[in-house]
C-alpha cells in the first residue's frame, strides 16, 4: 500500500562539511535499492549547491532555481538516473541574490508521487536553510565528533524545536577514532539523542564523490557504505511505520461514521 503523502525528510547541520549532501546521495541510493523510483533527493542548498556533483551531474539544463523562480514547474526540473532514485539538482554557477523563497507549496508536489523527499540543505541559518526546514515532516541531523560540529548540532535542535519539527535522529559522520575526537558516549550524553549511525571516515567516500557514484554503489562492502545502508533500514522501518498507523486510523474514522449512523437511526 503506497501513502497517500510520501515523507519529507531534511538534512541538516549549521555546521558546514559534515557530510549533509553525502549522507543525502548515499541515503537516497540505499532507499533506492528497496524504493526503486520511489524515492528523490532535493538541492535546497542555493547559493553554494553541491548535491548534482555527487552524482556526477556538473552542468543540468534545469536547477531547483529554476523552480524557485517561476520559470518551470517542479515536475520539468526531475532528472531520473540509472541509481534507481530521481534528484532536482541546483546550480553550482549561482551568483544572484536570492531573497526571501516559500518552498513549501513548491516542494508539496512531490509528496503525491515519492514515498521519501530528502533535502539537502545549506549550513547555517540563512533564509534557504528556514524555507527548506518549514516544509519538512522530519529533520536528520548530522554531526562530527567535533566540539564546532556538537555545538551547531545543538544550534539545530534548537531550531528544529522553535519550529515544532521532530528530529528523526542524529547521524554521526566521519568518525576516525583519534584522540582529540570527542567520545562517541560523550556525544549522545551531550545530544541526549539517539544516533542512528556512526559512519567512519572512509576514502571510499571521496573515491566516489570523484567518480559521480554514491559509496553505497560504488564499494558497498566499505564501512562508510555498510553504515550508510543501515541508516536507509532504520528509515525504511519508520516509513513502513508509518504505512501501517495510515489504515488503522482509517479503520477508526469509519467505525465513528457507523456509529453515528447507528444512533440516527435509533
Amino acid at each position: 500500500m503506497r501513502l497517500k503523502r510520501g515523507l519529507i525528510l531534511g538534512v541538516f547541520s549549521a555546521k558546514g562539511g559534515v557530510g549533509k549532501t553525502t549522507t543525502v546521495a548515499n541515503l537516497g541510493a540505499a532507499l533506492a535499492q528497496k524504493l526503486k523510483n520511489r524515492v528523490i533527493i532535493v538541492e535546497t542548498n542555493m547559493t553554494a549547491s553541491n548535491l548534482g556533483l555527487h552524482l556526477g551531474i556538473l552542468d543540468s539544463p534545469v536547477v531547483i532555481q529554476d523552480v524557485v523562480f517561476g520559470k518551470i514547474k517542479i515536475s520539468d526540473a526531475i532528472m531520473p538516473n540509472d541509481y534507481g532514485f530521481h534528484i532536482i539538482p541546483g546550480s553550482v554557477a549561482f551568483t544572484s541574490e536570492l531573497g526571501s523563497i516559500d518552498l513549501r507549496g513548491i516542494l508539496d508536489e512531490l509528496t503525491k508521487k515519492y514515498d521519501i523527499i530528502i533535502l539537502d540543505s545549506a549550513p547555517g541559518f540563512g533564509l534557504e536553510v528556514f524555507a527548506a526546514m518549514k516544509t519538512c515532516d522530519e529533520l536528520l541531523v548530522v554531526c562530527q565528533p567535533r566540539v564546532p560540529a556538537i555545538a551547531g548540532t545543538l544550534q539545530t535542535f534548537r531550531a528544529a524545536d522553535r519550529l515544532k519539527i521532530p528530529v528523526f535522529g542524529v547521524v554521526l559522520n566521519r568518525v576516525t577514532g583519534k584522540r582529540f575526537e570527542i567520545p562517541t558516549s560523550d556525544i549522545k550524553r551531550t545530544l541526549g539523542w539517539s544516533t542512528m549511525t556512526v559512519v567512519p571516515e572512509d576514502d571510499m567516500v571521496e573515491e566516489g564523490v570523484t567518480r559521480g557514484i554514491p559509496v553505497v554503489l560504488h564499494a558497498p562492502k566499505s564501512p562508510a557504505a555498510i553504515e550508510y545502508r543501515k541508516l536507509a533500514q532504520a528509515v525504511l522501518a519508520h516509513l513502513r511505520a508509518r504505512k501501517r498507523i495510515a489504515p488503522r486510523r482509517k479503520r477508526k474514522a469509519t467505525e465513528r461514521g457507523r456509529r453515528k449512523k447507528t444512533v440516527k437511526r435509533t
